[in-house]
């Protein structure tokens, strides 16, 4: 017979908004710099700063999702919900917490015993104090950050290619994003790829 797991009595964030307000608040941001080398800048400093908030609070995303799911046995779909991430993500967050890989998977089928164990076995800390409340708060964080990011690195990739076309050397626009040079290149690249040239 199958289990019937237990759902959180949160209110799942409306991710979709979140993500198109973070979107559409860094495009306005960059839009006011107008010569391409301040706004390579800012989108280093976006991309920067978004890198740093998701590393502060993966770790606090990642154990709170697989403590709510291994000891106190919530549906996986929902705290995926919760988090902002897919059914995928939510398997890959689970192996990475368990096994610190995210490419070992759990096994597909697994009583509550057994979840229960191998969170013991491998470590696994059981948050109590909370722990709905810190992956839903931990995933809006991250979704939002994620969402700037990825406006930040086009727009990096677009005027890093502008202005590679004015003459600037690669190593002189990396030098003001504070960048390599191989990495300004990758940036060149991609929005030349993205441009169709």
């Amino acid at each position: 017979m199958p289990r019937i797991a237990k759902r959180l009595g949160l209110t799942v964030p409306d991710y979709e908004n979140l993500r198109r307000e973070a979107r559409e608040a860094t495009q306005a941001e960059l839009a006011e710099r107008h010569r391409l080398d301040d706004r390579i800048e800012l989108a280093a400093h976006i991309i920067r700063q978004a890198d740093a908030e998701i590393a502060l609070h993966a770790a606090d995303r990642n154990t709170a999702l697989a403590s709510l799911y291994l000891y106190d046995h919530f549906e996986g779909t929902q705290l995926g919900l919760m988090a902002g991430v897919t059914k995928n993500g939510v398997r890959f967050i689970l192996a990475q917490v368990v096994h610190g890989n995210s490419r070992q998977l759990l096994p597909p089928r697994m009583t509550e015993e057994e979840m229960t164990e191998l969170a013991r076995e491998f470590h696994v800390p059981h948050i109590t104090k909370s722990p709905g409340e810190k992956l839903r708060s931990a995933g809006i964080v991250i979704e939002t950050a994620n969402a700037r990011r990825g406006v930040a690195v086009t727009s990096m990739q677009d005027a890093s290619l502008a202005l590679h076309e004015t003459g600037t050397s690669l190593a002189d626009i990396g030098e003001k994003a504070g960048v390599s040079r191989k990495l300004v290149w990758q940036h060149v690249a991609a929005a030349r790829k993205r441009r169709g040239y």
